[in-house]
């Protein structure tokens, strides 16, 4: 299978080109080589679709680590988001960069799949009836998931539409995911 030939698609829908680009300079910076997050609150405006309400970068407070090459969310910080996503009826989006992966086929790292195989199905349910999505930026591409019904296995891939264009993920982890 190829990563075009993904069966389920969502689409991330930003107003602008510009409020995606200020999302990906908040995760991609040229001075700080470490990773960096946000969560995005997006509202279903139909089955594939989902428009962006909020982004909420991350700052160095909401991890207990962050590095070249790893990040991890403080205690509680999660739970802050689920209960923000829940009292505003949106999904969740959890997003960050890997700074220094260039080319194509950006993709989650073994690490990343191992926190998304718990918290992926746990979120999809503790949201009910709303996807949870996770990105994850390269320098110049990014791949994705998402879950829903709290099955175990991501269900596919969400594609970025900025403005008037539209960006497909990679594909690359839906494709290597393990179970």
């Amino acid at each position: 299978m190829k990563a075009s030939e993904v069966a389920s698609r969502l689409q991330l829908s930003f107003r602008t080109e510009r409020e995606y680009d200020e999302l990906r300079s908040a995760l991609i910076r040229e001075q700080d080589h470490r990773e960096h997050g946000a969560f995005i609150f997006a509202s279903q405006s139909d089955d594939l679709r989902l428009d962006v309400v909020e982004v909420a970068v991350l700052s160095g407070d909401d991890f207990s680590k962050q590095s070249m090459g790893f990040l991890e969310l403080r205690e509680g910080a999660l739970q802050d988001v689920i209960m923000r996503a829940h009292r505003s009826n949106t999904a969740l989006v959890e997003a960050h960069s890997h700074p220094f992966t260039e080319g194509p086929d950006v993709r989650f790292s073994q690490f990343d799949c191992r926190g998304l195989k718990a918290t992926g199905p746990q979120i999809s349910w503790r949201l009910p009836g709303r996807p949870y999505m996770a990105l994850v930026f390269g320098r110049n591409a990014f791949d994705s998931l998402f879950w829903a019904k709290r099955k175990r296995r991501p269900k596919g891939v969400v594609d970025i539409r900025a403005g008037s264009t539209l960006l497909n993920a990679s594909g690359q982890s839906y494709l290597a995911w393990e179970e």
